[in-house]
């Protein structure tokens, strides 16, 4: 071999050396960086994109309606971030009511990184479905690819739901690592449809488990106020907060009173409408099975909610599904999207109850249908584990399941009218 030969060798092997040890390891920082996008806010004509890049960067967005992007198989507009953070939040306006939109987000460090993806602006009027999730951390001995994902793979096969309702508890730390795992295993449910958060307890947790951190990165990925209210087809929708870092066991923020009475005024002005029909979700539950009696701490929600007739209610926190009937309203909880599941044997529960199941992964569908004063809330298991806390393997069913289902009344009050018309 020449001395040519060997010298172009040499530089062949350095060069080999160099793509093992420089540049696989920038690509696999680079993949924790970037979180596929999510919607957020979406109203009759505008919507919040969201993502998290670079710590110096911005991007932009591509998008069309899905009707145009199919024919022309283009973007017909484009705009631009105006801030240099990781996490951006962008807000399309101008948009059409009740319209599937086709965008591309294209952050500055790679605008490469991300596919084509999809949301829906709210409808003016009409039915509508949205899906109800919460819990979908990991647990002890397993990630959330190993539980959530199958449920988050399930909703997305869904075809005709307008937005998602997560009550809370997406990772198991205020972790950017974990937090990243919730994005990746709900990935490609949050490709097609909205998200509307609700803050739970975990999201103050931390890995030293001493005191509450400050919920960085739900604050961060969301960028919503702790309790808000969004209206959709004449239907009222109300977010609301619970978990007080202020009565906290170590790390765990527990319901107060202090917390419940500082949002009574402002749940009263929200439930005093004229709207077709009010739902709230909040993370910690009024009724639970294993107490015969209310959570005090939330009993003036409680005493509006029936003041005022709500169509029903959510909750998460307790990693199970369960289904309440107090008077006429309908209470859920549907904690049974990932995290370590909760058993529902012996112990009293109160006479409310109704129906519960564990160890079901699952989610809650319900399509509203306003001109008729209807609910129709459908309970769906996707998979079971056997073990509350496993790494095992769900056993998926071969097609979801539904295992429990309500018709009730947007209104009461309208009902009984009927009734006697």
């Amino acid at each position: 071999m020449t001395e040519k030969s060997c010298r172009h060798l040499r530089i062949l092997i350095l060069l080999n050396f160099l793509v093992l040890f420089c540049i696989v390891p920038t690509i696999a920082e680079e993949s924790n960086v970037y979180w596929a996008p999510w919607v957020t806010k979406t109203t009759t004509d505008s919507a919040t994109i969201n993502w998290r890049g670079e710590s110096h960067g911005s991007g932009s967005i591509d998008y069309a309606t899905s009707s145009y992007f199919d024919q022309h198989h283009s973007f017909e507009k484009t705009i631009a971030s105006h801030i240099t953070a990781p996490y951006q939040h962008v807000e399309l306006d101008d948009l059409e009511p009740n319209t599937s939109y086709t965008y591309r987000v294209r952050p500055s460090g790679d605008e490469f990184a991300f596919g084509d993806r999809t949301f829906q602006t709210m409808p003016v009027s009409g039915p509508f479905t949205f899906i109800v999730i919460s819990d979908s951390q990991e647990g002890h001995n397993y990630t959330e690819m190993k539980r959530f994902r199958y449920v988050a793979e399930a909703i997305a096969n869904e075809t005709d739901v307008l937005f998602i309702l997560h009550g809370g508890d997406y990772a198991g730390h205020d972790s950017k690592d974990l937090w990243g795992e919730f994005f990746q295993a709900g990935d490609e449910m949050i490709a097609k449809f909205a998200i509307f958060p609700t803050i739970g307890n975990h999201e103050y947790h931390n890995s030293s488990g001493v005191t509450p951190t400050a919920a960085d990165q739900y604050h961060w990925a969301f960028d919503n106020p702790l309790n808000y209210s969004f209206d959709c087809a004449g239907i009222r929708f109300i977010i609301l907060d619970t978990p007080d870092p202020n009565n906290a066991s170590s790390d765990d923020p527990h319901t107060s009173l202090a917390l419940t009475k500082s949002q009574e005024s402002w749940l009263r002005d929200k439930l005093d409408n004229t709207m077709l029909g009010t739902f709230t979700i909040h993370h910690h539950p009024i009724w639970d099975y294993g107490r015969t009696t209310i959570n005090s701490d939330l009993l003036p929600w409680e005493t509006l909610y029936h003041a005022y007739n709500i169509s029903a209610t959510f909750a998460g926190h307790t990693h199970n599904y369960q289904r309440y009937q107090v008077n006429a309203i309908p209470y859920f909880i549907v904690g049974n999207a990932g995290g370590r599941f909760s058993d529902l044997t012996g112990g009293n529960h109160s006479v409310w109850y109704k129906f519960g199941q564990t160890r079901e992964l699952g989610y809650l569908k319900v399509t509203v249908d306003p001109a008729h004063n209807t609910a129709t809330a459908q309970e769906i298991f996707v998979a079971h584990v056997n073990e509350d806390d496993d790494d095992e393997t769900p056993m998926v069913y071969d097609s979801p399941k539904i295992a429990d289902a309500i018709t009730f009344p947007l209104n009461v009050l309208t009902s009984r009218l009927r009734a006697f018309a």
